[in-house]
């Protein structure tokens, strides 16, 4: 918000991260949590709900990094409604996110493992000794913590043994059971022991491969907070101040946010919004709650559905979002966003004021502060069109148009 960014930037660049920083104003987890009843309000009905919390808390959240890294873990440590059939598993493990998402990483790791949603969505429900599953086992190396070529298939298997009878309970919630667990020596990471399965997300974080793993980590957020493929060098840096601190996230996010690579053109161009980060962006800027921008309404078709990652690996960036589908759906947001503000009276006295004016009147709206010369000029061109002959459009072009434009596209 304009009044936001007045205010952060008198600060000096150390100060303005420890601002972002802190979290200490983000309303409670438990605040305004919605009622997920499916038996009484049926699944879309449950769905829409769940959406509207965490998006509402986007936009009006005083610690929006809370929420940003909520959309960071829901993509990494990835379940989806797809396959969890519960949709109050799902809110639950966005909880989890909310509350561990900024802590350490390991007690991050660990409490999403037992997590229902987890559970069910990578099969851990189903391993018993006898006939171990590995499926959680494998992408807890490849997906979660290591990367591929970090450990052996001797590795998956001895860590699904290790995982055996971390299940659930008739009621829903995680349970351990005994009877199911693999009590014999396994050996991980040419390690033997009786390992169980929290032993062995503790090894893999804070063991022989913490190095590897605080890489791998670092490599991801920095590709989500700044740039892909970042330089070998920018993550030697930010990564050890990640391992150094104990596996916490804050001080990774820190030495992300201070190295001088972060605050490069690079960087500053480095990002297409996600689906979710732009109708955030857009209720922000304009104030529309969920109520009058129904996002839900859009998401899926622009390529991002809030608690349905596609598959195990999440989502990607920039021209993962850039498609023939995506577009239309983005401009079907626009055009409702568009007539909602309209309606209201945003930017009423445009055809009053001077071209140049009613223009940055509309990108100032959006918060499109430094728009390039080519976005400037086309929206100039639309207007003085619209002057030039009926000028009915005016008003709803400026109102629709800034949403399209690349600069509102940049994360």
């Amino acid at each position: 918000m304009p009044a936001d960014i007045s205010r952060l930037t008198a600060y000096d660049w150390p100060d303005l991260v420890e601002q972002v920083l802190d979290t200490s104003a983000a309303t409670p987890h438990t605040v305004g949590v919605p009622d997920l009843d499916e038996t009484r309000l049926g699944w879309y009905e449950t769905y829409v709900a769940m959406t509207w919390f965490w998006l509402e808390r986007c936009r009006t959240s005083h610690a929006p990094l809370v929420e940003k890294m909520v959309l960071f873990w829901h993509g990494h440590l990835c379940s989806s409604i797809d396959k969890v059939y519960q949709r109050q598993w799902m809110f639950d493990q966005s909880q989890v996110f909310r509350t561990h998402g900024l802590g350490n990483f390991e007690d991050l790791v660990q409490a999403v493992s037992v997590t229902p949603a987890m559970l069910t969505y990578l099969d851990n429900n189903t391993n018993v000794a006898g006939a171990p599953n590995e499926n959680f086992a494998r992408e807890l190396m490849e997906l979660f913590t290591l990367g591929v070529g970090n450990y052996t298939e001797d590795d998956v298997r001895a860590s699904a043994r290790a995982w055996t009878g971390h299940g659930l309970s008739e009621a829903g919630g995680y349970q351990f059971n005994p009877w199911a667990h693999d009590w014999e020596p396994k050996t991980f990471f040419g390690d033997t022991r009786n390992w169980d399965g929290p032993q062995i997300i503790d090894h893999i974080v804070n063991g022989p491969k913490k190095a590897v793993v605080a890489r791998f980590i670092a490599t991801k957020l920095w590709s989500f907070l700044a740039y892909p493929n970042p330089e070998p060098g920018v993550i030697d840096t930010v990564s050890a101040a990640f391992a150094n601190s104990g596996m916490e996230i804050k001080p990774l996010i820190r030495a992300i946010l201070l190295h001088p690579q972060f605050r490069s053109q690079r960087a500053k161009q480095g990002l297409v919004r996600s689906p979710i980060e732009y109708v955030v962006h857009t209720m922000r800027m304009t104030g529309l709650p969920c109520d009058q921008a129904h996002p839900e309404w859009t998401l899926t078709m622009m390529g991002q559905t809030p608690y349905g990652p596609p598959n195990v690996s999440g989502w990607r960036s920039n021209g993962y979002w850039i498609n023939a589908a995506a577009v239309w759906a983005k401009s079907n947001f626009a055009s409702n966003v568009r007539w909602t503000l309209f309606n209201q009276g945003r930017l009423a006295d445009s055809a009053s004021k001077s071209v140049t004016q009613a223009v940055d009147d509309a990108l100032a709206l959006f918060g499109i502060v430094s728009p390039s010369a080519a976005t400037r000029n086309a929206l100039i061109g639309f207007v003085t069109q619209e002057r030039a002959t009926t000028n009915w459009a005016e008003r709803a072009g400026l109102l629709a148009l800034p949403l399209l434009s690349p600069e509102f596209q940049l994360a």
